[in-house]
């Protein structure tokens, strides 16, 4: 029996709120318009839709109540244009991939340590929410460090932290910012800095990673952006995006926003002051690491903790096993919820908070890090500091701080072998570029930006010109990649028949 004649169905699995009436920002085209039931609205016909594919799930034995909601099911149904098969399979995927890396219990059963460590190499998170009450990810893509990366951590754990998130955005952040607007909150608002974003960012080992955090996120978690602003973006970037957008579909270009110069005057168009961090224009004084936001607030945690249960135990559960923060919710078991706020900025050189255990590996620096040998080395050094009479808490705290202080100076060494030997890279390619499009370069480019690089390479100034040249050589490249392809595509039309609809 098709669904016109089985009439309408009703939805019976769980709906936290009732859907928005009217047209969303999905954009329905004619045939999905002309197969709804004469008279019905909109949300009718779309609830039509969610109840028959979780009808064929429960046949795949692929569904279930307690997690599986209307919204949840709805997502999955928009990414595949509503065409059962495919998000059948999407879903079916789905289920298989999060048994793979048991994400079920990801929020219970994995604590990333190095939380903090891990975000000063790759600033991102969660701050606040927008206008329209949904929460706001940050990241600030120019801010990677890969090397500093594989010194913190390994591939799989940042793979694994970055399932948890948003797992705890699906399952506790979002929960609760619709407890507090009253309806359905289940996208984010975005902001990427692409402030300093050039070539090294586009490295091999960044590009693999990146293309596995995005498949992981488009083929799991779809239709979970709302919005996003880019900011900061330099030149290069905008010449990619002005190739990369023809291609894009109309409803995901309207939910991409490259912001002007004055950015903050496109943020606060969808962000009130007081929620956007003051280093982006606003008048809020959180970080990063602070994770700012109603989910963090113990208030609202206390009076949150009967009607979202199961949030409250996940934050709690996720707390307990980080040992991060103090104690700022009591539950029944009297655990209590440990928020992973603290006063460290992801710029800063310190931090609030010390891992309970090793964090770093020795990496090849030639300098000494927690976890690359004994614990004497710390143990010496607050002697010498004179910690030896002081009570144990003391002494750990002296020593902890130690701690931090090796891996903050072994981070910035690297970063900085790690600009020197990136600068000599892209040098290296720069000059191959140039010369393979030397034809459409202006007169004597090319020996007056070397002539810039000839004084020495050693001091501060010297990389900054360095940057400063390379900067000038990328637009300059760009514009003759520009010409190289016009020159190509004049010599097509000159073979060609001209008969042909390409030309």
């Amino acid at each position: 029996m098709t669904k016109d004649e089985e009439g309408p169905l009703k939805f019976q699995g769980y709906m936290p709120y009732p859907p928005k009436e009217g047209i969303d920002d999905w954009g329905l085209n004619a045939v999905e318009q002309a197969s709804r039931d004469a008279g019905s609205t909109l949300t009718g016909w779309m609830r039509n839709h969610v109840e028959h594919f979780r009808r064929i799930l429960v046949e795949h034995n692929a569904w279930r109540r307690e997690d599986h909601d209307y919204y949840t099911l709805l997502r999955f149904l928009r990414a595949r244009n509503y065409i059962y098969d495919k998000a059948v399979k999407m879903w079916l995927d789905t289920i298989e991939w999060r048994k793979e890396y048991d994400v079920d219990n990801i929020l219970e059963n994995f604590v990333f340590h190095e939380r903090e460590q891990f975000l000063m190499a790759y600033p991102q998170g969660y701050h606040k929410t927008d206008k329209l009450g949904r929460p706001i990810y940050i990241q600030l893509l120019g801010k990677i460090d890969i090397g500093t990366l594989k010194q913190i951590t390994t591939e799989e754990r940042m793979i694994k932290f970055h399932i948890q998130e948003y797992e705890r955005c699906g399952k506790v952040i979002m929960p609760i910012c619709s407890k507090l607007q009253g309806r359905q909150i289940d996208q984010t608002f975005g902001i990427m800095d692409v402030k300093g974003v050039g070539m090294s960012h586009l490295s091999g080992e960044v590009k693999r990673l990146m293309s596995t955090l995005t498949k992981y996120d488009q083929d799991n978690y779809p239709e979970m952006l709302g919005r996003i602003c880019i900011i900061n973006a330099p030149f290069v970037f905008k010449a990619i995006w002005g190739l990369v957008k023809p291609l894009l579909n109309p409803r995901t270009l309207s939910k991409i926003q490259i912001c002007q110069t004055n950015y903050q005057k496109d943020l606060l168009e969808w962000v009130a002051p007081e929620n956007l961090p003051e280093w982006l224009g606003g008048t809020s004084k959180g970080t990063l690491l602070d994770d700012c936001g109603p989910w963090s607030d113990p208030e609202v945690l206390r009076r949150m903790e009967g009607s979202l249960p199961v949030a409250c135990k996940a934050l709690k559960r996720m707390a307990t096993l980080s040992g991060m923060g103090e104690v700022v919710l009591q539950l029944e078991d009297g655990e209590g919820y440990h928020s992973p706020r603290s006063e460290a900025s992801f710029v800063s050189i310190s931090s609030s908070t010390a891992p309970s255990e090793p964090l770093l590996s020795h990496a090849g620096s030639g300098a000494w890090v927690p976890g690359s040998g004994p614990a004497r080395s710390s143990l010496s050094a607050a002697e010498e500091a004179g910690v030896g009479d002081a009570t144990p808490g003391e002494a750990s705290s002296s020593v902890q701080q130690h701690g931090s202080m090796l891996t903050i100076a072994a981070i910035n060494a690297h970063k900085q072998s790690s600009l020197l030997e990136r600068l000599s890279s892209l040098e290296g390619l720069y000059g191959q570029q140039m010369q393979r499009l030397k034809g459409y370069m202006p007169a004597n480019a090319t020996a007056r930006l070397q002539g810039r690089l000839a004084p020495p390479r050693t001091s501060g100034g010297g990389v900054l010109q360095r940057l400063e040249v390379l900067e000038e050589g990328m637009e300059l490249l760009l514009r003759a990649q520009e010409l190289s392809w016009q020159a190509d595509e004049a010599k097509k039309r000159d073979r060609c028949c001209r008969g042909c609809v390409i030309c």
